[in-house]
């Protein structure tokens, strides 16, 4: 008697599993098809928080280069706002053009560092003009804005792109987000408490805020890129 005990559970279990997998056959089936979609269509699978990387895509070439091309007359207005020549004004606009590109390049990889997590770049969730960087980190989805300053004493719109974020954020109901707002400075004068004074005025905003400040010599030396007017 006490060697069938064993076999009687045995098969009693086995009964048990043969009946679940019978009773729920169809939700089983379904939902191993559509995690076998998903591996093939290389979306990502996680379960547990809700995670939005597999909503993002590459940004169209030319709606990165609006957005940079408007980002970068921002900058060429703060620095030469009385410039007058053609000459004076192209040459600005060059120098500014490739300092931005720089910038932007740099601190994504420093805040990539920083955190340990794959950055996605220049993508987009689809209802939106893009993203600079989004990437999760501690159950956490970063939105990643970068601002270069080119001119002392001088800062771009900050709130309003701030505010275009924040909606897009809470239109696509992405839980448990931050914007990190990252800041590119030329030098470290003009980076004083501009990390404490922005902080303290994105306090309430209704995604919260991360304020970064960096200048172009820091992030230069971090990773090793030589060059001139490193402030």
């Amino acid at each position: 008697m006490e060697h069938i005990a064993p076999l009687i559970q045995t098969i009693l279990w086995v009964g048990l599993i043969a009946g679940i997998v019978w009773r729920f056959h169809a939700p089983i089936y379904g939902l191993l098809v559509a995690l076998q979609r998903r591996i093939e269509a290389g979306s990502n699978i996680k379960a547990g928080p809700f995670e939005i990387t597999d909503q993002l895509k590459p940004q169209d070439p030319n709606a990165q280069r609006e957005k940079a091309a408007a980002e970068i007359q921002e900058a060429i207005k703060d620095q030469t706002p009385v410039a007058a020549m053609t000459n004076v004004l192209g040459k600005a606009t060059a120098s500014i053009h490739e300092r931005y590109f720089q910038a932007e390049d740099l601190v994504l990889r420093a805040i990539q560092s920083e955190y340990g997590a794959p950055m996605n770049r220049q993508v987009t969730a689809g209802r939106d003009s893009g993203f600079d960087g989004v990437f999760t980190s501690g159950g956490k989805t970063n939105v990643v804005e970068v601002k270069y300053i080119a001119a002392k004493g001088k800062s771009p719109r900050l709130k309003e792109s701030v505010h275009r974020l924040t909606k897009i954020i809470e239109q696509y109901a992405w839980q448990n987000a931050r914007i990190i707002l990252a800041l590119v400075f030329e030098s470290q004068e003009d980076v004083k408490n501009q990390m404490e004074i922005l902080s303290v005025a994105f306090s309430e905003n209704a995604v919260p805020i991360v304020v970064r400040v960096f200048t172009m010599a820091q992030l230069r030396a971090q990773f090793g890129v030589g060059g001139q007017n490193e402030g």
